[in-house]
């Protein structure tokens, strides 16, 4: 009798460990085109959300007055993109893709300073007059280049919540601001807003 159910018992937990094996392989990672919506979808900030916006912003600042219609490439730094939404997610991905397809797609029209290189930059300039390094003597004069224009975007959200599930509005705004002036001379935006049940966490 003994025997019988220690073989039983065997079988039962070989049964259920297939069946969680199976289960855990049942959904195989896979590539996926990040303009579209996925498998796993969230009321924030998606892939596609990025590529759309990114898309929309570009051409909408090439197309302005302020680009357009300047005689030299204006220099432009790019600032922090801010997050007033509930969702906890990584907004710097907007910008970096923003600011790279603005790279791509102006072919010289704008030019964008390299801010966040500051440090190394100074140390190089340094290294070159102190003859460390060699470098053009013809650029000794140059300074740090100056920033004509600050590109600033922020993220605002609305949400809603009921026994049918959650809602969540999203907005996300840019502006071209003047740097002397102050002055917005270009803005424009982009919204969304998502329904259903989330339970998504960003990483």
């Amino acid at each position: 009798m003994l025997a019988i159910r220690t073989t039983a018992f065997a079988l039962i937990c070989s049964i259920l460990l297939a069946t969680g094996c199976a289960k855990k392989e049942s959904f195989n990672i896979r590539d996926v085109d990040p303009g579209q919506a996925g498998t796993v979808r969230s009321l924030g900030p998606e892939s596609q959300d990025v590529v759309r916006l990114a898309d929309l912003m570009v051409r909408s600042l090439l197309e302005s007055h302020v680009i357009s219609s300047s005689e030299h490439p204006p220099t432009i730094a790019m600032l922090p993109m801010e997050n007033n939404t509930r969702f906890a997610f990584s907004q710097e991905i907007f910008t970096t893709k923003l600011k790279a397809e603005l790279n791509k797609q102006a072919n010289g029209r704008l030019r964008f300073v390299a801010r966040d290189l500051m440090d190394d930059i100074q140390a190089e300039r340094q290294a070159k007059r102190a003859g460390e390094v060699d470098y053009d003597p013809e650029q000794r004069t140059l300074t740090v280049a100056g920033a004509d224009y600050f590109l600033a975007g922020r993220v605002d959200g609305l949400g809603n919540a009921s026994r049918l599930g959650q809602s969540e509005y999203a907005v996300y705004a840019f502006k071209l601001v003047n740097s002397e002036t102050g002055i917005e001379e270009w803005e424009d935006l982009f919204d969304v807003k998502k329904e259903g049940r989330d339970d998504v966490v960003y990483r």
